[in-house]
């Protein structure tokens, strides 16, 4: 885990997390490791944001990738719950 350590000592002060994962790789093993050893326990208000998320709009037809969209939300929000005990 290569999170500089000045970024991890200011999550105790913080009053809100934006956390960042990529919908063409959501949770890689290194961001698990973070929201379980670094963020959950805080216990903080978490918002995640799913970048790149216009990636699936261009993979998919007619519905400009609506439905795979909200797989990836859905899928964000799982296992968001899993790896932060909410």
């Amino acid at each position: 885990l290569q999170h500089p350590s000045s970024t991890l000592r200011l999550l105790h002060d913080a009053d809100l997390i934006v956390f960042v994962t990529s919908a063409d790789r959501p949770f890689s093993e290194s961001e698990r490791q973070l929201l379980q050893t670094s963020i959950k326990p805080y216990r903080k208000r978490v918002v995640l944001v799913i970048n790149k998320i216009d990636i699936l709009e261009r993979r998919q037809g007619d519905d400009h990738g609506q439905e795979t969209k909200q797989k990836m939300v859905d899928y964000v929000q799982e296992h968001a719950s899993d790896l932060l005990g909410a």
